[in-house]
């Protein structure tokens, strides 16, 4: 059985601000390049996919930071930047 994913208002906010859609993050989440946990908070995981951005015609890393429960993932925020080196 897999997880249902849930956004929270936060994340949907973020995703609206950077042009971000649902099925870019649920990707990300369900194919991840790479999965972290969060130095920030040991209940949270980030997941990091690099996509090619068509608005922008370049790369760009898609960082997803979730909390994951028995039955759901929940989708704290989401970071797109074009510093995939930064953070990668």
């Amino acid at each position: 059985m897999s997880k249902r994913i849930i956004f929270s208002k936060h994340a949907l906010g973020r995703m609206e601000e950077r042009f971000v859609s649902k099925i870019l993050v649920v990707g990300a989440i369900t194919n991840p390049d790479k999965v972290e946990n969060s130095s920030n908070a040991d209940s949270r995981v980030l997941f990091k996919k690099i996509y090619f951005n068509k608005t922008i015609k370049k790369d760009h890393l898609l960082m997803v930071v979730c909390e994951i429960f028995s039955e759901t993932i929940e989708v704290i925020t989401v970071v797109d930047t074009s510093k995939i080196s930064k953070y990668y």
